[in-house]
């Protein structure tokens, strides 16, 4: 693609409000072993996959869910590591009412998701927002931490049926025809079913509809290809598959809270940590 000039790579962004941190890692290639020296609560914004072992359980592979909710208890030796990595929110030093020592992942809790991704556009916006609107954020993500902990409604039979290779077909065909016109129909068509189930089984799967999630991997493409250095903004919108600039910068704005000029400019100033 014309006229690039590779920047920086997104930062890690940060914030700490009292005892909370947030932090919002990139979507990168990592391997990290350590002995988790706090509880962390995470949330996955894509699909990833990789190799992982937690407190010391074999190293195994792993593909995680998109829009799942994640929990690390304090003392937990954790080995992961992935080619591609994906988009994750971090929060730690918080303090949880009951005892768990097991962690867990791929849990889908839709006001954690609306969570997470409020918490994504303020980390974004530049400069940092209100650290109180930070706290309030962070502080109901743990209380849906404490919701997914204290139990869960059994998955049901539907939700089953969307198993993670058939989660890891769809992502392959939505990533391989993201710069075209895609519908429900088209996906649902190569899983061989209807429109109508096929929506229902995603949702409950993934706590997002069809729509959301393409939407969802336009904005990721759109997001790597600033990262990469694109300059035309315009020619970022047709590869990943929005109508014009003029939308691809509505999107951004309504689901990140920054347009695509911003977005770009920040990548090229430095983005200290931010704290209340």
């Amino acid at each position: 693609m014309e006229g690039t000039a590779a920047l920086k790579p997104e930062p890690t962004r940060r914030v700490t409000v009292g005892r909370w941190t947030a932090e919002l890692l990139p979507r990168q290639a990592y391997e990290a072993r350590y002995t988790a020296d706090r509880a962390l609560l995470g949330f996955a914004f894509e699909s990833q996959e990789g190799m992982h072992a937690y407190a010391g359980d074999r190293i195994r592979p792993f593909r995680a869910k998109p829009n799942g909710l994640a929990y690390v208890p304090e003392g937990c030796d954790v080995y992961s590591r992935s080619p591609a990595g994906g988009e994750y929110l971090a929060v730690t030093g918080f303090d949880l009412d009951v005892s768990i020592d097991l962690p867990f992942s791929d849990r889908t809790d839709p006001p954690a998701i609306a969570a997470a991704q409020a918490t994504r556009r303020l980390l974004l916006a530049f400069p940092a927002a209100d650290p109180l609107h930070f706290e309030a954020l962070m502080g109901f993500l743990i209380e849906r931490l404490h919701v997914q902990i204290r139990g869960r409604q059994a998955p049901t039979d539907s939700a089953r049926w969307m198993t993670t290779q058939r989660l890891r077909r769809i992502d392959d065909f939505i990533e391989t025809r993201l710069d075209l016109t895609l519908t429900v129909q088209d996906l649902a068509d190569e899983l061989g079913l209807s429109a109508g189930f096929f929506s229902r089984v995603f949702r409950q799967a993934t706590g997002r509809s069809p729509h959301s999630y393409i939407l969802d991997r336009r904005i990721a493409r759109a997001r790597a290809l600033i990262a990469a250095g694109t300059e035309d903004l315009s020619a970022v919108a047709l590869a990943a598959g929005f109508s014009s600039h003029a939308h691809l910068t509505t999107v951004f704005r309504q689901k990140l809270g920054v347009s695509p000029r911003v977005l770009r400019a920040n990548l090229l100033t430095p983005h200290p940590p931010q704290a209340s």
